[in-house]
């Protein structure tokens, strides 16, 4: 039965330190008696002189009798140190509880004997208790939450004690069979390490699965309990994955387990894979090198990854890949797979871990570039929408690099010094992975073999770790997850792999304005939008200012306009990818818009005249941009390139919605930038020229954008005549300033992207 509450908070567990004491002493005696032993009476008596059976029997009895002491010393002193470890886990955890306890009683609640929270209304003041008094829901949500905070408390110390307690009632035949001695005697092979003792016994369930064995009911709770308690532990982690057989002992678990959770056991689905979650975590915390043991965690962390290099290239039984006519699973793209169900892993293991993967593939390094062909592919299944999803396959790193890379963009950091061209190294991966690296890791042929050479393609869902990875790379964001408040402001390495991304895509696009490959266009139109202003800046120059440098803020990109305009045209061949970006440069136009008060309006102010410049110039490049892919690829592959629905109404996305809104006019202006009126310039774009596209949004884009002024000079006062009288320096300066710069932005971005003037 579990320790409750009140035993937990009263409990003294000095006791554990007496123990732990006496079990030290009984050691040191024992290893007393042992050199004794060794001295007096072993050595005393044996003597050439004495020979025959009773010599031969008394030294294997006195033998055995020698290793008796030392296993009692062995044990003893183990004992003492689990009694140790118990006392430190034990009290950090009471004292944890003791302080949640103290934290509800300071807020006003009253806990009583089994750790519940009631208010109490002695210790608040005259206003907070009536409220709690007269709102029944508000008290009780209030009192809930302190429970659960002492519950939680307490839990976390009964699985403690529990996980003690294993390890300390161990059964010897559950540890490895190097015991001297007694059949039944000493215990000397017991570790002085709870985790330790604990990783032999999930060792012994694991091995039972990995032998094609079942567990019991009891069995399954015991070894997720003990994952559970013990996956975060180094000595556990370490000690589980080298029973059960180092790198190529994890892959063939691994692959057992997938094997029954998607084909052989698929109603137990879950179990297993939450097994195979818990050795993802304990192969992360193994894999980890911690300051504060530097060489143990060294020493481990080499051999594992000198072992993993070994079998890294390695065929193994795996039936995601042999149901599709393959012989076998590459180790890497095993181990990668099981990767993939955590995160967190240390930095230095992913880079590790990516680079010796490349070696594998890579012919400048003696790899073999087809070493992860299969036949069939691995993106998953398609869902009605068109996009794929995890099961039957999805779930599995065919291209292993791809997929390291894919769980590096869950750390940002990681990722940005993976490809930081601050150094050599750095610029050196991304050149591999953009220009070198085969990535067509499908046979082209697929069911029976045929002997003829087929090229081979790309799966489906190629290149997307790879992408995912340069969008945390550049931004410091993992991909898919709300953007912090500060998410225009990047560190320099973060900057300088966006400066690279971009010059690099961009000399592609130049060339081939479909060089930037599908599944990598998303990724950088999500990274542009964390530099909002620093690439309004390089849009809203007025000319083609190709090579010469300009300041950007905050986050000084120094990339010319040319460049960027390039970039983002290769990145708008998907339309969607076309959207996000100009979006969210619509935002930066409202903001910038909606700073602008009467007097600005009214007189055409410095301010005034260089938001309408630079306002002119963003949008008029951008409309360039969508005209020249519309025109590019008529109907059909617009279509395809998600071009057909890009323009459907919607408010502006996520990084857009973290700028300062200032009041409805703020989104109305958004609204006119980016909504239904984009959406009207569309409507009618069959069988036209970029030519006549452009013609088209000269006459039908610019419009909106004075609607945007006018909409401001509304909203500040100026009304009527004082808006519309084209003697105004509003009319005069700021409306003609605009009108011109975006003109003039069509023709620029003619010329940086290589269309017709």
């Amino acid at each position: 039965m579990a320790v409750d509450y009140a035993t937990i908070i009263s409990t003294d567990l000095s006791g554990l330190e007496t123990a732990a004491s006496a079990w030290r002493r009984m050691g040191d005696k024992f290893e007393t008696l042992h050199g004794d032993y060794a001295d007096h009476v072993k050595a005393a008596v044996e003597s050439e002189n004495w020979l025959g059976q009773s010599a031969i029997g008394f030294k294997t009895q006195a033998d055995v009798t020698q290793e008796e002491y030392g296993a009692a010393r062995d044990e003893a002193w183990a004992v003492a140190d689990l009694l140790d470890e118990a006392y430190d886990t034990l009290t950090g955890l009471q004292n944890r509880l003791t302080d949640v306890r103290d934290d509800a009683v300071q807020a006003g609640m009253h806990v009583d004997s089994y750790g519940r929270c009631s208010v109490d209304y002695s210790k608040l003041e005259a206003d907070e208790a009536k409220l709690y008094q007269s709102n029944q829901l508000v008290r009780q949500e209030l009192e809930d939450s302190w429970t659960g905070k002492i519950s939680d408390a307490v839990k976390a110390i009964q699985d403690a004690d529990e996980n003690v307690k294993l390890a300390l009632t161990v059964d010897p035949d559950d540890l490895p069979a190097d015991l001297k001695g007694l059949r039944d005697g000493f215990n000397g092979s017991l570790p002085g390490d709870v985790g330790e003792v604990n990783a032999s016994r999930a060792d012994e369930l694991y091995a039972k699965i990995a032998d094609g064995g079942e567990l019991s009911t009891a069995e399954r709770e015991e070894l997720n309990f003990l994952m559970e308690q013990n996956e975060d532990d180094p000595e556990f982690s370490r000690t589980l994955l080298t029973s059960v057989g180092g790198p190529d002992g994890l892959i063939k678990l691994h692959n057992e387990i997938t094997d029954r959770a998607y084909y052989e056991q698929v109603d137990q689905k879950k179990y297993f894979l939450d097994l195979d979650v818990h050795l993802a975590n304990t192969l992360k915390t193994a894999t980890t090198v911690d300051d504060v043991n530097t060489k143990a965690d060294q020493d481990f962390y080499d051999e594992w990854r000198e072992d993993l290099r070994e079998v890294g290239g390695n065929l193994y039984d795996a039936q995601v890949v042999e149901r599709q006519g393959n012989d076998g699973a590459r180790g890497y793209q095993s181990i990668v797979t099981l990767m993939q169900n955590s995160s967190g892993y240390d930095p230095q293991f992913l880079h590790d871990l990516a680079d010796d993967i490349r070696a594998a593939e890579d012919p400048g390094q003696g790899g073999d570039p087809d070493i992860w062909d299969l036949d069939g592919n691995y993106a998953g299944d398609r869902d009605k929408d068109g996009t794929f999803t995890q099961e039957r396959s999805g779930w599995f790193a065919n291209d292993p690099y791809d997929g390291v890379l894919g769980i590096m963009a869950n750390d940002p950091d990681t990722a940005t010094a993976y490809f930081d061209p601050g150094s050599e190294q750095g610029k050196e991966r991304l050149t591999y992975l953009q220009t070198e690296r085969d990535w067509n890791v499908v046979n082209a042929y697929e069911g029976a073999k045929v002997t003829y050479t087929v090229e081979d393609k790309a799966d489906f869902d190629n290149r997307n770790g790879f992408g995912a990875a340069l969008e945390a790379a550049m931004t410091g964001n993992v991909p898919g997850t709300p953007a912090p408040e500060n998410y225009q402001d990047h560190t320099e390495a973060q900057t300088r792999v966006l400066e690279e991304v971009v010059k690099s895509y961009a000399g592609f696009s130049a060339v081939d304005k479909t060089a930037i490959p599908e599944n990598l266009r998303q990724d950088f139109a999500n990274a542009l939008t964390y530099y909002p202003t620093d690439l309004h800046d390089i849009l809203g120059v007025d000319g083609d200012f190709s090579g010469d440098y300009i300041s950007t803020e905050p986050n000084d990109v120094n990339v010319d306009r040319t460049t960027m305009i390039q970039f983002i045209r290769g990145i708008s061949e998907d339309g969607t990818a076309f959207r996000t970006i100009h979006d969210s440069q619509m935002g930066i136009v409202a903001a910038g818009i909606s700073g602008l008060d009467a007097q600005d309006l009214e007189q055409g102010s410095r301010e005034a005249r260089g938001v309408a410049q630079t306002s002119g110039q963003v949008m008029g490049a951008l409309d360039y941009i969508r005209a020249d892919v519309l025109g590019s690829h008529r109907d059909d592959e617009i279509a395809q390139n998600n071009w057909s629905k890009t323009y459907a109404y919607h408010v502006a996305g996520a990084p857009v919605t973290n700028l300062p809104i200032i009041g409805d006019t703020f989104q109305r202006l958004i609204d006119i930038g980016a909504g239904q009126s984009v959406e009207n310039l569309n409507q009618e774009v069959a069988n036209k020229t970029t030519e006549e596209l452009i013609r088209n949004y000269v006459r039908d884009g610019y419009p909106r954008l004075e609607s945007m002024f006018m909409a401001q000079s509304d909203q500040v006062g100026i009304l009527g005549k004082d808006a519309s009288d084209s003697d105004k320096p509003f009319q005069q300066d700021v409306l003609a300033e605009a009108k011109s710069e975006y003109s003039a932005a069509i023709g620029d971005a003619q010329g940086s992207t290589g269309g017709n003037a």
